[in-house]
């Protein structure tokens, strides 16, 4: 298929994705159809290892290209990310001439969230500078821009390891990283948004804008949960007060307490809800980022619970 039909059809797909509302008919088929065109560009073979294959780094598990391309079939989690990215760059151009500047940390073989946006803005307009970490991902990605006919879209691509990276410009406006697990654990989200943080004006977006953990109990399987306490409220206020209390990358999180609100025998779990980028939201079941995780206590019935989240190799909450 040539770059002009590919395009068109990428577009028909964009707009179906960027309509406002949580849920329309023609939804689902639009992401069912953009799986199904990202496919026929490059085949990701479900069998063979190296797709398969995690690429570790110091604060958190990239996932392998495989597992990267299934998440564009989850349907609200890639509208919501692709729709919260257009609404930036739309607010950021009202602000001040393009082009706009997005910095993409860990695009995954395809750039899903970026592409569709493309169709609805002009080089001009926007660029965006691409991380990735795990080389075949990124041989992939190579394709697909090009598949596309996209590059004028791309100022920078490269092979590289976001939880570290230095820029070397300050003049990104946006930072779009969707390199998380629920409840915070194994993927290195944090270490990535804390590292821009760290070196990016106070006015940069950031997407998603934040990423609620908390303990709830669940009456029964598929019940929506009941919240018992927030764990962790991660947003502009909490990585501005860690950048300013770190020196290098020793990032120390709060220890929250939580004292004689746990019922005996009543399971634990770590719920995840996602404010992605103004009103569009992520909660409860929407998507495999917010299925509840269990937490594991040695007591049928601890009166008091310590919860600290840390970022090394496998990052995340520990209890005790």
């Amino acid at each position: 298929m040539e770059a002009i039909q590919l395009k068109e059809r990428l577009r028909r797909i964009s707009d179906e994705i960027l309509k406002p509302g949580d849920f329309h008919d023609q939804l689902a088929p639009a992401i069912a159809d953009y799986a199904a065109l990202l496919s026929t560009i490059v085949k990701i073979d479900n069998n063979d290892e190296q797709h398969r294959k995690h690429i570790q780094s110091e604060m958190g598990e990239a996932i392998g290209t495989f597992w990267a391309a299934q998440c564009v079939k989850e349907i609200l989690r890639t509208q919501r990310f692709v729709r919260s990215l257009y609404l930036a760059i739309k607010e950021k151009l009202s602000q001040k001439p393009g082009p706009v500047r997005v910095m993409y940390a860990g695009t995954g073989p395809f750039a899903a969230l970026a592409l569709p946006v493309m169709m609805h803005f002009s080089p001009a307009e926007v660029q965006f500078t691409m991380l990735e970490i795990n080389q075949q991902t990124y041989d992939i990605l190579q394709e697909v821009l090009a598949a596309f006919n996209l590059k004028d879209y791309v100022a920078k691509c490269e092979i590289a390891d976001a939880t570290i990276y230095q820029v070397e410009n300050a003049n990104i406006d946006i930072v779009l990283s969707e390199t998380m697990s629920r409840a915070l654990i194994k993927e290195p989200q944090v270490a990535i948004m804390l590292n821009f943080a760290r070196q990016l004006p106070s006015d940069t977006i950031f997407i998603p804008e934040e990423i609620n953990v908390g303990i709830s109990t669940q009456q029964k399987s598929g019940a929506r949960p009941k919240l018992i306490k927030h764990l962790m409220e991660f947003n502009t206020s909490l990585r501005q007060k860690l950048v300013s209390n770190t020196v290098g990358f020793n990032w120390q999180f709060d220890e929250v307490i939580i004292e004689n609100e746990i019922e005996e025998n009543e399971p634990l779990y770590f719920s995840t809800e996602i404010k992605v980028y103004q009103d569009n939201f992520l909660g409860f079941n929407d998507c495999s980022l917010n299925i509840l995780e269990r937490i594991k206590t040695d007591k049928p019935a601890p009166e008091k619970l310590k919860f600290r989240y840390v970022l090394k190799e496998a990052p995340g909450f520990i209890v005790y």
